[in-house]
């Protein structure tokens, strides 16, 4: 029976650690019965990005190469905490997104999954059943933007903590 292959989604790559970070979430994936694809990794064999003809043609490479991984998986487990500022990193939504429209089963991860309110560092205040902010804009009635809650099972805590729910879920 085909092992399920895991796409491990997240700003990690951007961490000047991501890639022992990476290294350290495959390794979790293969010990508990998963394959997994790092975008921060690569596959084996594959060639690297060519920077030479510059950044943007980087970037069409890179965006290429991670819709080919996530068509190869079969499970998306993504950090969406927040990413330089109040949402989740604009790649990993983009993923998980795409995730979706191909029919795979999604897990997100965060630190804290309050709702989104109690997070709010600004002024609130409510107005019936909206939580709204100083600009009188409300908030999401969840932990995160429906978009990305609404159809990933979002767990507290890290990477590993997902991996269990999907394990779990999916009586690998």
């Amino acid at each position: 029976m085909k092992k399920p292959v895991i796409y491990i989604a997240g700003p990690e790559c951007f961490m000047p650690d991501g890639k022992e970070m990476s290294k350290k979430a495959v390794e979790l994936c293969r010990e508990k019965g998963f394959d997994a694809i790092s975008p921060a990794l690569g596959l084996e064999g594959e060639e690297p990005i060519d920077f030479s003809a510059g950044r943007k043609n980087a970037g069409v490479q890179i965006f290429k190469r991670n819709i080919e991984y996530i068509d190869k998986c079969d499970i998306v487990i993504a950090n969406v905490n927040n990413f330089r500022g109040w949402e989740p990193d604009g790649g990993t939504c983009f993923e998980i997104g795409y995730a979706y429209t191909q029919g795979k089963k999604i897990y997100g991860f965060m630190d804290d999954t309050r709702p989104c309110y109690e997070k709010y560092i600004g002024g609130i205040y409510q107005d019936g059943a909206f939580w709204r902010d100083e600009q009188g804009a409300f908030f999401e009635s969840g932990c995160m933007n429906l978009m990305v809650s609404g159809h990933a099972v979002i767990v507290e805590g890290g990477f590993e903590r997902a991996l269990e729910r999907a394990e779990k879920d999916l009586e690998v």
